[in-house]
């Protein structure tokens, strides 16, 4: 070709690969790639799951309902949701969760609100073998319900990667590791959720709970103070810390002061516990005699309020009229118990008051069956509450030894009390002059 030169053909190859290059990198590297990137991030329900509108709004609204802890609604929600789309698979996950909830929160502990809610979950994978809100809906299956925690476990795993900042899922996981005694591994799953949603009382509430457990009563107070800080009304946070000095020392300053309080007021056990540990029975009868309701309830008891007048007129020497309290708890503890048998809470209790009136045998038996229930026997915390309580009732039962067995392990296990805090229990008296006894005591304090 006449006319072109060797270094025009030259020039004009190097202009093209230019032209070239540059077509890659402004279109293809900074435009089209950074748009695939994009896509590829987008999970599975960026859009709505489902395209039928009435299925989607109650899904949305089952959702609302179950924050709020209203699960009865919750289900009927979902429930509408699978009706109006039955492969509506997010949703069958979402109904399997609140029905575990209803299960695993006591409203309704039945075998077939389990059913339901392993129905829901099955349900959903036939649909989606690789969901994963049915893997993490599989994972409350299994921590509510059988209590299979390394099966939970699996499932958070499977599920986590979907659910990258989800602190509800590194909370669940710490509660199953709490609840196999793995108490580092808990505190870091409670550490990584509050780095999410830095404003979560509950979660600074439950570092607080683990580090009692640890019997790291300051790490816990602290905790505590930063809860009461930013919600001065929370009246959990004051209560447990109320509590930290009786736990830690046994002392009983600081409960008998929250109990004068406007907090104590709708908290009867308060003012009757101080005073019963401070052996002041004219106080805690006063306490008993003010109270409108007829049972005592908190985290770690549950009596009727004539097990307490018993125990307080017990103390106060007046036997006789303690007998006749403990008959009429009885009688209200087995009548609660036919419409409820497993209840650890009334079974302990009823061990104790059968001690104190004169059924020995009957209390060890009840205190050893608390010990066996699943829901307590499978949980570290339950089997660390009612082993102290099942050492009361041996205790009552005049089975000392079998008593101290159950505090020395009480004591080399985490737990919320100390040797000071349990040995200012009256209760606890008649264990004094025990050698074992003795040296357990100096061992823990």
């Amino acid at each position: 070709m006449e006319g072109i030169t060797h270094g025009m053909v030259v020039w004009f190859l190097i202009g093209s690969l230019l032209g070239i290059f540059l077509f890659i990198k402004l279109y293809l590297v900074e435009a089209i790639i950074p748009v695939i990137s994009e896509m590829t991030e987008i999970t599975p329900h960026t859009f709505p799951p489902t395209e039928n509108q009435a299925a989607y709004d109650a899904y949305l609204n089952g959702i609302d309902h179950a924050l709020d802890g209203d699960h009865e609604r919750s289900i009927a929600q979902h429930t509408i949701a699978v009706e109006e789309d039955p492969e509506f698979s997010i949703a069958w996950a979402a109904l399997s969760q609140s029905h575990s909830a209803m299960y695993f929160e006591g409203t309704d502990p039945t075998e077939e609100r389990l059913l339901m809610s392993r129905n829901a979950v099955d349900r959903a994978f036939r649909l989606n073998a690789d969901l994963p809100e049915a893997h993490l809906a599989l994972a409350y299956f299994y921590y509510r319900g059988p209590g299979n925690h390394e099966r939970a476990l699996e499932e958070l795993a499977i599920a986590e990667p979907h659910f990258p900042d989800n602190s509800d899922l590194l909370k669940t996981r710490a509660f199953i590791y709490r609840s196999i005694g793995e108490w580092d591994a808990a505190l870091y799953e409670l550490e990584r959720a509050s780095e999410l949603d830095t404003g979560n009382i509950e979660l600074i509430e439950e570092q607080a709970f683990t580090h009692l457990l640890r019997r790291d009563y300051f790490i816990a107070e602290t905790f505590l103070n930063s809860v009461i800080e930013q919600a001065p009304e929370h009246e959990n946070a004051q209560i447990q810390k109320a509590l930290i000095s009786l736990r830690r020392d046994g002392g009983s300053s600081a409960l008998a002061v929250a109990a004068q309080s406007s907090l104590g007021s709708g908290r009867p056990w308060m003012a009757w516990l101080s005073a019963f540990i401070q052996r002041d029975y004219e106080a805690a009868q006063q306490a008993l005699d003010q109270t409108a309701s007829n049972t005592l309830v908190w985290e770690e008891g549950y009596m009727p309020k004539t097990f307490a007048y018993g125990l307080t007129q017990n103390w106060a020497g007046n036997f006789e009229i303690a007998q006749l309290y403990f008959q009429d708890a009885r009688e209200i503890l087995e009548q609660d118990l036919e419409t409820d048998p497993d209840n650890p809470n009334l079974l302990i209790a009823l061990g104790e008051v059968l001690a104190h009136l004169g059924a020995q045998q009957s209390a060890a038996l009840l205190a050893h069956r608390v010990m066996e229930l699943p829901s307590v026997a499978n949980d570290s915390i339950s089997t660390s509450r009612y082993r102290l309580s099942a050492a009361r009732v041996l205790a009552a039962a005049g089975e000392h030894e079998a008593a101290i067995d159950e505090l020395e392990t009480y004591l080399s296990l985490p737990g919320r009390y100390s040797m000071d805090g349990i040995v200012v229990d009256p209760r606890f008296d008649v264990l004094l002059e025990n050698t074992r006894f003795q040296t357990l005591l100096a061992r823990y304090r």
